[in-house]
């Protein structure tokens, strides 16, 4: 059995010019038979961090306010160069986290949709058709956890695409949502959708550190025949 944890970035609204130009969805893929090593080594990182910087386990690792933090007071304790390395250093031990893992991302360029398209509908039915694609072949099962989002229409959602003329066959469960504060499996969900964002859309405050590098030295994990026309399996389309 594979659990899939899944983060967003960018908002799922109609491109207004005042809102992000895109919406990611990215799912960390990891089977049941790695799930607790992989619990182990971050909760080991975040000792780490909490030795070297102070920063208590409990506060969530949050990606954008690692960068530039608004929410999370703890946050900003720390001088900025600090905050980036960690997420540097978060997202460069992902690989060893989860030898085995895999990540699924659904990247919509808003712009080239039609104005009334729901694009939390449409990158929601991309993602969850393509773990369900991965897992069939394997004739393993899978469970989605996602980040506290639109609960009751993902439910709706993914119920109907049980009943399509070609169904998802091998997801358990309706979506379950979680606080991303109390899943640091959705935390590094989060990372990794913060980082196709950066990659995708990079921002001069941001280019001087190098973000948007990050996505590319997760090139291991990429699920690529997830998207085969994609040089990193990321579905556009």
């Amino acid at each position: 059995m594979y659990l899939m944890y899944v983060d967003e970035s960018g908002d799922p609204g109609r491109f207004i010019g005042t809102n992000t130009p895109h919406f990611i969805l990215s799912g960390l893929l990891v089977s049941e038979t790695d799930w607790a090593a992989g619990l182990a080594r971050m909760l080991a990182f975040r000792e780490e961090v909490k030795q070297t910087t102070g920063l208590p386990k409990k506060v969530e690792f949050h990606s954008s306010e690692l960068v530039r933090p608004h929410k999370l007071a703890a946050y900003k304790q720390l001088h900025k160069s600090a905050r980036v390395r960690l997420l540097k250093e978060f997202v460069a031990q992902l690989p060893g986290f989860f030898p085995n893992g895999r990540i699924i991302s659904v990247c919509l360029d808003k712009q080239a949709w039609p104005a009334d398209t729901d694009f939390q509908a449409l990158a929601w039915r991309r993602l969850l058709r393509g773990f369900d694609d991965f897992l069939v072949p394997q004739q393993q099962h899978g469970l989605v956890v996602a980040d506290d989002t639109s609960e009751g229409a993902l439910r709706v959602l993914f119920r109907a695409m049980r009943r399509e003329a070609q169904p998802v066959r091998a997801i358990l469960e309706d979506v379950v949502c979680r606080q991303s504060i109390h899943s640091y499996f959705v935390q590094a969900a989060d990372a990794i959708a913060y980082c196709l964002y950066q990659q995708e859309y990079p921002r001069g405050s941001t280019r001087k550190f190098n973000l948007h590098q990050l996505f590319g030295t997760l090139d291991g994990m990429l699920l690529k025949n997830a998207a085969p026309t994609d040089p990193q399996g990321i579905i556009r389309a």
